[in-house]
């Protein structure tokens, strides 16, 4: 059989991607549409919205409407003092690899077509490609609020995993042949992916606030 084969390292792994790989995206709107009466409470409801989910916002731009975080390292299974993952294989994938997350809101006016006689024709909406350069606390319309969250994850170089424990894990240094020459850092970060489940938690936290739920 092909699980005898397996180390104890890997049967566990294995069993815990077989448990969680069902699991869903999280219940939540995908954007929420607001007037410009509301601009300022849904505001400060999305920067009250990542500090209750862990986040820590560093740029709040109301003119421009945005708001970014810092990144937040994700709790793994063993951590559970520290933020959880939207479900239970994002808190496994956090387990393996050193994951963060970085959270940005974005608040943009909807424009309408100029036309009426060729509004079927035309596609409504924010134009999310190119930048805005309205002021949005003097903007009168509707406006969208969306939610990115970018999964950074870190990798080491020379790291070598073992197949039957963490502790086992071994990494081996590069030894530059000029030191008068910029290396490549042992440690870096790179982007794999966006948490479309946080984002849905985000956005329902912060409807949840504007209906006084």
């Amino acid at each position: 059989m092909v699980i005898g084969r397996l180390t104890p390292m890997r049967l566990l792994l294995f069993t815990l991607l077989t448990i969680f790989s069902g699991c869903s995206t999280s219940n939540g709107p995908d954007m929420l549409e607001l007037t410009s009466d509301s601009y300022t409470t849904a505001f400060d409801a999305a920067v009250q919205s990542a500090k209750a989910k862990g986040f820590q916002p560093v740029l709040l731009d109301r003119r421009s409407g945005t708001i970014s975080t810092e990144p937040l390292i994700g709790g793994s299974v063993l951590e559970p003092w520290k933020p959880k993952g939207s479900n239970p294989r994002q808190s496994l994938e956090n387990t393996l690899a050193l994951q963060r997350r970085t959270a940005r809101f974005e608040f943009v006016p909807v424009t309408h077509p100029m036309d009426d006689n060729d509004a079927s024709e035309q596609l409504s909406g924010p134009d999310l490609l190119a930048p805005s350069t309205i002021d949005l606390t003097r903007y009168e319309g509707p406006i969208e609020l969306r939610v990115w969250v970018y999964v950074d994850r870190r990798y080491t170089q020379g790291k070598q995993t073992s197949t039957s424990s963490f502790r086992n894990t071994s990494v081996s240094k590069t030894l530059p042949p000029d030191e008068t020459w910029e290396q490549t850092p042992t440690t870096f970060w790179t982007p794999i992916a966006r948490d479309v489940s946080k984002e849905r938690a985000l956005l329902k936290h912060v409807e949840s606030s504007l209906h006084g739920q």
